[in-house]
């Protein structure tokens, strides 16, 4: 690197020995930091070149770009961002000389270094900083101030332009007139930086400061209000983008106005610490898809979980008549349940290509599902991946209905049970009796002795993939959910029913109220009905794909499963009783993993959901339980 001909050996020995006990505690790691610095207070090579480091890096660095794009998202939108991103893993971008990463990274060419950087306190800040010799940097700081405001200026244009964006201004028309507060931020900001910049040693007019602060908070207002109107307006990944990157130049402008404005050297270390260290975390994930899209979905992965969890609390039985109204709609969801295998059994009939009969499995699967729905009964199934979500809204808010959280988990479980109990109630005795009657009274056997010994042996615990397949089949279920939520949260994002109402070519033909009832439906439906033809099809084609792809890729559900069991106990084969039991064992462990399995997945989504860390939300599935 032509900027850093020296070669820093003292420096990068400590950035070394910093490295070694990086894994410490936060306090145990300043401590330690702290007799480091002790140390080298009395070592004049080492603060020599720290002191050559920091001149030879203000003297041929240019700043701008740093504090105005580092750790901001671009205005490109979040999937040209990952794009982007993915690009410049695999092929760098090419930087100019000097550009301020050339810093970091030559300082911390760890890509893991911003993490104990992020430990350090303002203490052991001010100690590394007092090793600086500042009479040699002095005649810099015009240099530096001067970018700093440059900086400032760029991120105010940009931020007013984030305010008045088209996408936003829909939801905040309050953005797009004269009086605006990104229009007067933009201009009172601009004069004042442009003012002091000019003449450098003025007193800073404290009046200006506050009201350019107070814009600053009213501007940010209008996008926390939006934020918080986010259950009742739904949210988009595109809006969740925007407020993010608006909240990172409300963030930058503040630390680098800050800077600006404050005199006193001591007083400026937390804000130089701050931009450090904020600088050296961007510039390490600058490449980061992971980050990113942790950063930027969260609103919108909280707006789905919500709407899971709102249809969840109708999974569950609160009262014995609750219950039993649970029972009589797993008994009905049974009974489709029953159909959709024949049916299925007469697809597979047709004897179609592997692509076309998987369709009509799903459609088969996904329209009988769908039925379920408007028709209010139950497949037990799919319970848990919306009452985990519950359960993780509830604890989020506080509000258990006055139950303390393991009487709730008791009431679930106890609603699993009984909804599994009245799917499998039906569809155990109704299938063979079926088959058996249909084989003895009619000659015919819906299973011959092949397909037969097939279906026991394709759910035997030992001798399949019964039970992985069964694991498989709660990712379907949970990724169902939020499909449900996600269908849900658009539906009132982009105003479906309102546009409904308002549609040219309904009016003709609709009167108002019909209208209405249409909008309605929709808001109501739209996302369950969604949400079911894509499990549906999941469920259905997942064995085809696997027949296809050469793999052991498969689906297990217990109602299915349970059903395919009993026809092949009640057609023209016999088996040893030993048999019939363990497969019989073997599909009420499926049943209880697509249940688990579905549950967990979906608990450990919503928790994420919350920002709650895997250590958080181990502790509330723990405390479920007690």
């Amino acid at each position: 690197m032509t900027l850093y001909s020296n070669n820093y050996a003292q420096l990068k020995h400590f950035i070394e020995e910093l490295r070694h006990f990086s894994d410490k505690s936060t306090e145990t790691f300043n401590e330690r930091v702290k007799q480091l610095l002790l140390q080298k207070s009395d070592d004049t090579i080492f603060k020599k070149e720290l002191t050559d480091f920091c001149f030879t890096t203000l003297d041929n660095t240019y700043f701008v770009n740093a504090f105005s794009d580092y750790g901001i998202n671009s205005n490109g939108g979040f999937f040209s961002e990952i794009a982007k991103r993915i690009k410049h893993k695999i092929l760098p971008n090419n930087i100019p000389e000097n550009e301020f990463s050339h810093f970091i990274n030559f300082i911390f060419n760890n890509p893991k270094d911003y993490l104990w950087l992020e430990k350090f306190n303002s203490s052991n800040w001010e100690i590394l900083i007092n090793l600086i010799d500042a009479n040699q940097l002095s005649a810099y700081s015009e240099k530096l101030v001067q970018q700093l405001c440059d900086a400032i200026i760029i991120l105010c244009h940009r931020l007013t332009t984030i305010g008045i964006d088209p996408y936003l201004a829909n939801k905040l028309p309050e953005t797009i007139n004269s009086n605006s507060s990104f229009f007067k931020l933009n201009h009172q900001l601009s004069l004042f930086v442009k003012k002091y910049s000019e003449n450098k040693n003025s007193e800073i007019n404290h009046i200006e400061l506050q009201n350019i602060i107070l814009l600053l908070n009213q501007a940010e207002q209008l996008f926390i209000d939006l934020q918080a109107k986010k259950d009742k307006i739904g949210t988009s990944l595109h809006l969740t983008f925007l407020l993010k990157r608006a909240q990172q130049h409300f963030d930058r402008i503040r630390l680098l106005l800050n800077l600006v404005t404050t005199k006193q050297d001591n007083n400026k270390t937390p804000s130089v610490s701050k931009l450090i260290k904020e600088l050296a975390k961007a510039e390490h994930t600058k490449n980061s898809v992971r980050k990113l899209i942790k950063e930027n979905t969260s609103m919108l992965a909280y707006r789905i979980v919500s709407h899971t969890s709102e249809k969840g609390e109708h999974y569950i039985g609160f009262s014995k008549k609750e219950n039993q109204t649970l029972f009589r709609s797993a008994l009905g969801g049974g009974l489709v349940v029953i159909f959709l295998v024949y049916i299925k059994h007469l697809i597979h009939g047709l004897h179609l290509s592997l692509f076309f009969e998987g369709v009509l499995f799903g459609l088969n699967y996904g329209l009988g599902f769908v039925f379920m729905h408007l028709t209010h009964l139950t497949l037990a199934t799919k319970q848990p991946a919306m009452t985990a979500s519950f359960i993780a809204e509830s604890i989020d808010n506080g509000n258990n209905s006055g139950k303390k959280p393991w009487l709730m988990f008791q009431q679930i479980i106890r609603s699993q049970l009984i909804s599994l109990i009245g799917n499998l109630a039906i569809v155990l005795p109704f299938c063979f009796l079926s088959a058996w009657l249909l084989y003895h009274y009619s000659n015919y056997s819906v299973f011959d002795t092949a397909e037969s010994n097939a279906h026991l042996y394709s759910n035997h615990p030992f001798y399949s993939g019964s039970l992985i397949y069964a694991f498989i089949t709660g990712i379907f279920l949970s990724l169902s959910g939020l499909v449900i939520g996600y269908i849900d949260n658009k539906v009132v994002y982009s105003e479906i029913s309102e546009r409904i109402v308002k549609h040219s070519s309904l009016i003709k033909i609709y009167s108002l109220e019909k209208r209405k009832k249409i909008a309605a439906f929709t808001e109501k439906n739209l996302g369950a009905i969604i949400g079911n033809l894509f499990l549906g099809f999941c469920l259905g084609m997942a064995g085809n794909i696997g027949k296809f792809i050469g793999l052991p890729f498969d689906i297990r559900h217990v109602t299915i499963s349970s059903g395919n069991f009993a026809i092949a106990a009640g057609s023209e084969a016999s088996f040893s009783l030993d048999l019939i039991i363990t497969v019989f064992v073997g599909v009420i462990i499926i049943g209880l993993i697509n249940i688990a399995s579905s549950f967990l997945i979906s608990f450990v989504l919503a928790c994420r959901s919350r920002n709650l860390s895997g250590k958080e939300s181990l502790k509330i599935l723990v405390g479920l339980s007690k």
